[in-house]
């Protein structure tokens, strides 16, 4: 199943050729790491105007406390903006690296060709996509 906006992009036309073959965990993947790049925002007084996204981590604190509310709260945004993933859930893995102690890794199932499909994506950090 594809989101409307997929299906724009990827529509086949004489006149632009033919679209790629669509790749469901790749969509999953993409709209994973739109739902954590793109930030929600409340408007004056209060008022609610988006609710897609997540507040940056760094925001959140250092401890692992504080990482596991942040994976709570991502993991209401996968299953209210992202339903094609099954059983999602989380894993922080260790990364001995001292900036970026933890890497957050999003597992579950996809539906591919009418099969359950593994699902596995570790989150990039914002240095690692330029």
């Amino acid at each position: 199943v594809q989101f409307l906006m997929e299906r724009l992009v990827n529509r086949s036309e004489p006149d632009i050729g033919q679209a790629p073959p669509f790749d469901p965990i790749g969509a999953v993947a993409a709209q994973i790491q739109r739902i954590v790049e793109c930030r929600p925002y409340v408007g004056l007084g209060g008022a609610r105007v988006c609710d897609f996204g997540m507040p940056p981590i760094v925001d959140t604190g250092i401890g692992m406390n504080e990482h596991e509310r942040f994976g709570a709260r991502l993991l209401e945004a996968i299953a209210r903006f992202e339903p094609r993933l099954r059983a999602p859930r989380l894993e922080w893995l260790a990364t001995g690296r001292a900036l970026k102690p933890y890497a957050l890794v999003v597992h579950g199932s996809v539906q591919v060709d009418n099969q359950p499909s593994t699902f596995r994506f570790e989150l990039p950090c914002p240095d690692e996509l330029a």
